[in-house]
């Protein structure tokens, strides 16, 4: 996991969480099926550090890509506009 100079963003967590919970999921459970504490996936979730893996975790229980999920992450597979 890397620290990174994005601000926190509690309102993506906040809707990370929900979008989890609609799906009968948690931050806990992705931590579990990623074999990390869940203050990793929490800090991921909330922009506090970076981690490839657990964002795509995350993404891909949202039913996304990291990049849709965490733009600011990844802005050379965002250049072009909206597809």
């Amino acid at each position: 996991m890397v620290r990174n100079d994005f601000p926190i963003d509690r309102e993506r967590h906040s809707r990370i969480k929900f979008e989890l919970d609609r799906r009968g999921l948690s931050l806990a459970e992705i931590a579990r099926r990623v074999g990390v504490g869940l203050p990793a996936v929490s800090s991921v979730s909330l922009g506090r550090s970076r981690s490839a893996r657990i964002e795509a975790h995350l993404a891909q229980a949202l039913g996304m890509t990291a990049p849709k999920l965490f733009p600011e992450r990844y802005p050379e597979e965002n250049k072009g506009g909206a597809a």
